[in-house]
C-alpha cells in the first residue's frame, strides 16, 4: 500500500530487432519511454546520433486519424439503430484478433471510404446552409408579400426610376417624409410591416434625383434592407423559394440514402481506426529514440516489480542488446504509480483528483484518507434508505455494464458503492430510513420497529452529541495528518523538523485538549495542576523552536511567541468538521418534508395515494441526488483542505506506459 518503486531503464540495441522489441513492449505495457536528448550525457550527445521520428509523417497520420474519427461519428449519426444513453456513453467494444486487424487494413479501401463520407458530410453541410438562407429569405418576404413590385426592380430599376427598402426610427419618419416632399419632385412610398419603434417602407423615386435622396438619407439613421436576389413580386418569390426548399430536401434524402450504403463499413472503420491509433502510438513513441546507422537507443521507466519481465524479453536478443537498470536520482522527474489493496483502491480517485504523490517526497495518502472518507460520507448522507437505493443501483450497474467500463469509471462507481454502504451503516445507527417513512405507513411499522432496534443516536434529537462525535473525528483526522508529516520528515532525514514542527505541536495541542478536558470535568480534577504544567512546557518548547531560523535571539523568541497564534488555524480546521452535522441534519430535514407533503395529500379521495407516491418517489430521488452530491463534495473537502494541508503536497506525474489503447475494439491473441 504505497507508491510503487520505479527503475530507470536504458537500452541500446541493433536495428534488426527494433520492431520486435517495440511490439513486445507495446503488448506488455510496462515501460514508459522518455525523451532521450534531455537525459543524455555530453559524451553520448557528441556521437553521430539522430532522431528517428518523422514529424511530418506523424502529423499526416494524425490528420487522417482525425478525419477517420469524424467520418465514424458522422456515419453513426446516420445509423437508424440508435443506441440507448448508457450504450452511447459506454460504447460497444468489438472483439477482434491481431490477424483480423491486419486483414481489415489490407482488404478495406478505407481512405476512399473516408474521403467519400467526408465529401457527403460537406455536401449536407452546404445544403443546410443553403436551406437556412432560403428560410431566412422566405421569412423576410412573408412580411413583404403585400408589396406588388418585382424584387428585381430594387436591384436594377427601370429606365427612369429606382427603388430601395429599409427602415427608420419611428420618431424620424415624419421629418423624413417631409424632407422627401420638399426636395424630391416625384416619389412614392409603400409601408411594410415594422418592428416596434421602427417604420419599414419601400420607396420608388426618379433616378435623376438619386443624389438628392442620398443627401437626405445621410441625415437619418436609415437601415437599408438586403433584398433577396429573386425574380417577381414577393408572393411569386415565396413560391419559388418553397419549391427550392423541396428540391433541397429531395437532394438531402438522396445524399442520406447514399450515406447509409456505407453503414456496412462502420465496424470495419472502427477496427481500422484502432489499428492506425496503435501504429501512431508506436510512431510517436519511437520518435524519441536516438539512432545510428545500425543501432538505436531509448530510455524509459519501469516498475521494480516488472524488472524480471523486461529482462525475460531482452534475454531473447542476447548479443544484440545491452541494457541497464538504475535507481532514480533526486533530479529525475519520476512517474508515479500508487498500489493499494483492492478495498482501498477505489479511494485512489480522491488522491488522483487532488494530485498524485511526488516520487520520493510524498507518501501515498490513500490508505489514510480511505477510512475517514468512508465514515464522513455515511455520516453526511446519513439515511440508510438512501444508502440502500444507491447500493442496489450501483451494484446492478456494475454487474450489467462493468465489463464495458473504463478502469477510471469503474473505480469511481466502486467508491460511490462504498459510500452507499457507509450510508446504510450510519443511517441505521441514526435510525433514518427515508427519515421515518416506515413509521408513518401502518403496514411498514413492524419493519420500522425492528430497524430502530439498532438506533444509537438521532442528530435531530441530540445534535450536540452528534456534533461532539464529528469534532472528535476531526481532531483525530488532523492529528493523523501531523503525525504523517512527522513520518515524512523522519523518512527524509529531517528528524529535527519532525520533533520541532510536528511532535512539538502535537504535544501543545494534546496538552490544550487535556487541560480543556480537566476544566470540563471529563478528566479527574486532581490532574488540573499537571495539565497546566503540560500546556506551559509545550508552549515554551514551541517558543524556543519555531523561530530557530532566525539568527537574532530576540527575533527568534518573538517569532516563537507569534507562532502560538497558529493554534487558531487548528481550531478553525476542527470547526470545519461541524459541517458533518449540518449535512446530516439537512438530509434528514429534506426527507422529513417530503414525507410530510406526501402524508398531507394521501387522504385526498381517489387520487391521494397516487399523488403521494409521486411526491415520495420524486422528492426522495431529488433529495438523494442533492444530498449525495453534498456528502461527496464536503467529505472530499475535509480531506483536501483540513487533512492534506498537514502533510501532503501532490503534483506527481502519472505513470503512462507504452501500451495498446483502443477506442472501439478489444484485441485478442
Amino acid at each position: 500500500m504505497a507508491v510503487s518503486e520505479m527503475l530507470k531503464l536504458r537500452v541500446i540495441s541493433h536495428k534488426s530487432v527494433k520492431d520486435e522489441i517495440v511490439d513486445s513492449l507495446l503488448r506488455m505495457g510496462i515501460v514508459e519511454f522518455v525523451d532521450l536528448p534531455s537525459v543524455l550525457s555530453e559524451k553520448i550527445q557528441d556521437l553521430s546520433l539522430y532522431r528517428e521520428g518523422d514529424g511530418k509523417a506523424i502529423s499526416e497520420v494524425e490528420t487522417f486519424l482525425n478525419d477517420l474519427r469524424l467520418a465514424i461519428d458522422f456515419l453513426e449519426s446516420a445509423n437508424e439503430n440508435k443506441r440507448g444513453l448508457i450504450d452511447s456513453l459506454l460504447g460497444e467494444r468489438i472483439c477482434v484478433s491481431r490477424v483480423e486487424l491486419e486483414e481489415k487494413v489490407k482488404r478495406v479501401s478505407y481512405k476512399n471510404i473516408v474521403e467519400e463520407i467526408r465529401s457527403i458530410e460537406r455536401k449536407l453541410a452546404d445544403l443546410k446552409i443553403r436551406k437556412a438562407q432560403l428560410l431566412s429569405d422566405r421569412d423576410l418576404l412573408e412580411s413583404w408579400k403585400e408589396l406588388d413590385i418585382p424584387l428585381e426592380f430594387f436591384e436594377e430599376g427601370t429606365l427612369k426610376t429606382a427603388g430601395l427598402i429599409g427602415s427608420l426610427k419611428l420618431e424620424e419618419f415624419e421629418r423624413f417624409s417631409k424632407d422627401l416632399g420638399e426636395n424630391l419632385s416625384l416619389w412614392q412610398m409603400f409601408p411594410l410591416p415594422s418592428s416596434p419603434g421602427e417604420r419599414a417602407f419601400a420607396l420608388v423615386y426618379l433616378k435623376e434625383e438619386a443624389e438628392k435622396l442620398q443627401a437626405i438619407l445621410r441625415g437619418y439613421g436609415f437601415n437599408a434592407f438586403t433584398v433577396p436576389k429573386r425574380k417577381g413580386t414577393p408572393k411569386e418569390a415565396i413560391k419559388d423559394i418553397e419549391e427550392d426548399i423541396l428540391e433541397l430536401e429531395r437532394e438531402r434524402e438522396s445524399i442520406l440514402a447514399r450515406l447509409k450504403e456505407y453503414l456496412v463499413f462502420l465496424n470495419d472503420m472502427k477496427i481500422i481506426y484502432d489499428y492506425i491509433s496503435i501504429a501512431l502510438a508506436k510512431q510517436k513513441a519511437t520518435s524519441n529514440f536516438l539512432a545510428t546507422s545500425k543501432a538505436f537507443m531509448f530510455e524509459g521507466w519501469v516498475r521494480k516489480k516488472d524488472r524480471e519481465k523486461v529482462e525475460g524479453l531482452f534475454s531473447r536478443y542476447e548479443g544484440l542488446i545491452a541494457y541497464s537498470f538504475e535507481e532514480p536520482s533526486f533530479q529525475d522527474d519520476v512517474p508515479v504509480v500508487v498500489e493499494n489493496h483492492p478495498v482501498i483502491r477505489p479511494f485512489e480517485v480522491l488522491t488522483s483528483l487532488y494530485g498524485l504523490p511526488l516520487y520520493g517526497k510524498d507518501i501515498d495518502p490513500t490508505p489514510y484518507l480511505a477510512p475517514f472518507f468512508f465514515v464522513f460520507f455515511g455520516m453526511c448522507l446519513s439515511d440508510a434508505g438512501y444508502g440502500l437505493v444507491m447500493t442496489l443501483l450501483i451494484t446492478w450497474f456494475l454487474l450489467k455494464y462493468g465489463v464495458r467500463m473504463s478502469f477510471s469509471v469503474k473505480r469511481f462507481l466502486s467508491l460511490l458503492l462504498l459510500g452507499s454502504i457507509s450510508t446504510i451503516i450510519f443511517g441505521a445507527l441514526q435510525g433514518t430510513w427515508f427519515d421515518g417513512l416506515f413509521d408513518q405507513v401502518s403496514w411498514l411499522k413492524p419493519l420500522g420497529s425492528v430497524l430502530n432496534k439498532v438506533k444509537l443516536i438521532d442528530p435531530l434529537e441530540d445534535p450536540m452529541r452528534f456534533l461532539g462525535i464529528s469534532l472528535a473525528l476531526g481532531i483525530i483526522h488532523i492529528f493523523l495528518g501531523v503525525v504523517l508529516k512527522a513520518y515524512v520528515n523522519i523518512k527524509q532525514g529531517n528528524l529535527k523538523d519532525a520533533i520541532y514542527d510536528q511532535i512539538g505541536w502535537l504535544w501543545f495541542l494534546s496538552s490544550l485538549l487535556f487541560f480543556g478536558g480537566v476544566n470540563a470535568g471529563w478528566i479527574y480534577i486532581s490532574l488540573y495542576r499537571f495539565s497546566q504544567v503540560m500546556v506551559l512546557l509545550s508552549a515554551v518548547f514551541l517558543i524556543l523552536t519555531q523561530g530557530r531560523g532566525e539568527k537574532n535571539p530576540l527575533k527568534r523568541v518573538v517569532k516563537g511567541v507569534l507562532s502560538l497564534y497558529g493554534v487558531t488555524g487548528y481550531l478553525s480546521d476542527v470547526l470545519s468538521y461541524s459541517r458533518i452535522l449540518a449535512l446530516s441534519l439537512g438530509s434528514a430535514v429534506i426527507a422529513m418534508i417530503v414525507n410530510m407533503l406526501a402524508k398531507m395529500v394521501s387522504n385526498v379521495p381517489i387520487v391521494g395515494i397516487i399523488v403521494a407516491l409521486v411526491i415520495l418517489i420524486v422528492g426522495h430521488s431529488l433529495s438523494l441526488l442533492v444530498n449525495a452530491l453534498g456528502a461527496f463534495v464536503h467529505s472530499t473537502r475535509l480531506q483536501y483542505v483540513e487533512f492534506f494541508s498537514k502533510f501532503y503536497s501532490g503534483g506527481g506525474k502519472a505513470f503512462e506506459p507504452f501500451a495498446i489503447k483502443t477506442r472501439f475494439t478489444d484485441i485478442v491473441d
